[in-house]
């Protein structure tokens, strides 16, 4: 039954049916592959693969953890495993493979203090050309405010991962559905955040 249901994967072909059908529909059971649709619709269809829709069927949990860092992080699979595990030092070099005839040498040169957001700002060097990156500092945490994600209506998300680099508004004041309230920094641009929704800005 677990076969049927698409536990370990789809066989090529698929599977027969209408015997598959009629298995899952008399154990109660819905094919793995009807899972595609929700999925791809919160993520993206290019970011879920087989090994992705197999991961979900066996750890959701897991999986949905998994995908909330990346959609914060990015992409971090050809990082080497102790560098994802253990921070950097200022002054340590890694070469990065990106591919075949592709790597890039990254060397951390130094780290600035914490910001009220919780971020530091790191210099890097990579192949020899200095890049910022706003990294979160965890250990900090209960001194100021982390990532948080914009859940609801009147509350306003970032559409994609970057640093604030100014706030253009404050708690008190009153805005207009479109304003700028932030602006953000992402791959050497900077994006306004605009206000989706009229109203005053409680934090």
């Amino acid at each position: 039954v677990n076969y049927l249901r698409g536990d370990i994967g789809i066989p090529p072909g698929g599977f027969p049916e209408p015997l598959r059908s009629k298995v899952l529909q008399g154990r109660g059971l819905e094919p793995i592959n009807g899972e595609r649709a929700g999925l791809t619709k919160r993520y993206g269809e290019k970011y879920i693969t087989e090994k992705d829709l197999l991961s979900y069927a066996l750890y959701p949990t897991v999986f949905e953890e998994w995908k909330d860092f990346e959609e914060i992080y990015g992409d971090v699979e050809r990082l080497p495993t102790h560098i994802f595990l253990s921070p950097m030092v200022v002054g340590e070099e890694i070469e990065l493979d990106l591919g075949p005839g592709f790597s890039q040498v990254v060397r951390l040169v130094s780290i600035g203090d914490v910001s009220e957001t919780g971020t530091r700002m790191c210099l890097f060097e990579v192949n020899g050309e200095q890049t910022y990156v706003g990294v979160t500092d965890t250990s900090v945490e209960g001194a100021g405010a982390v990532r948080e994600k914009a859940k609801g209506p009147g509350q306003v998300g970032s559409p994609m991962p970057g640093v604030v680099v100014s706030l253009k508004v404050k708690a008190g004041d009153k805005v207009k559905e479109g304003e700028t309230v932030a602006t953000l920094s992402a791959m050497k641009m900077e994006t306004s955040i605009p206000a989706t929704a009229s109203g005053t800005v409680e934090r």
